[in-house]
């Protein structure tokens, strides 16, 4: 089956971990050019982008300008941006009742999950806009879904991804033709 992937640029932050691995590989197995963004795994970043060909980058998402810039680099070096997968995210241990949570790891959460997919898609869908076409898949958590006993805090990122930004932004893009916005929301995942 034709995917329409093949040669498509494709930026999966996050990529380094274990749900962005697969799905770098699945990107890459469709024939997609992968661009393999982490912020610290930089040995396996640059290990899978040897083994599907792809690009490794590193950005530290928290930050607006990192994100816009790594966006700006994909494109000029890369001629194109067409698909990008803000997986991104951190899940925070030990597990702890909301009032064991301080504001501190309660912040941190926030900005880890919701605040780095944020920076992501405003970086992303500033350069879609501008050309007229693209897809972002923002990765949630059926976390975000059904709350999730020990994290309050991950389970509120990942809610606020996958209901009120996903539909704001998809209300945003609905004036562009070309650019689409979508969102999964995974369940409990092994990974290395």
């Amino acid at each position: 089956m034709e995917t329409g992937l093949h040669g498509k640029v494709v930026l999966v932050t996050g990529g380094a971990g274990g749900i962005g691995q697969a799905i770098c590989r699945a990107f890459a197995a469709e024939g997609a050019r992968v661009i393999v963004h982490h912020h610290s795994s930089s040995d396996a970043a640059i290990s899978l982008a040897e083994e599907i060909d792809g690009i490794a980058i590193r950005a530290d998402l928290r930050d607006d300008k990192e994100a816009l810039s790594m966006v700006r680099n994909i494109v000029s070096e890369s001629g194109s941006l067409d698909i990008c997968v803000a997986n991104a995210g951190h899940y925070p241990t030990p597990s702890k009742p909301l009032w064991e949570i301080d504001s501190e790891r309660w912040a941190s959460t926030i900005d880890s999950n919701l605040g780095v997919t944020v920076s992501t898609a405003r970086a992303f869908l500033g350069h879609a806009a501008e050309v007229g076409h693209g897809s972002i898949v923002l990765i949630g958590s059926t976390a975000g879904i059904y709350g999730e006993s020990g994290h309050a805090d991950y389970a509120a990122a990942k809610g606020a991804i996958t209901s009120g930004l996903l539909m704001s932004l998809k209300n945003d893009v609905s004036q562009i033709g070309g650019v689409r916005v979508n969102a999964v929301a995974p369940g409990w995942t092994v990974t290395p």
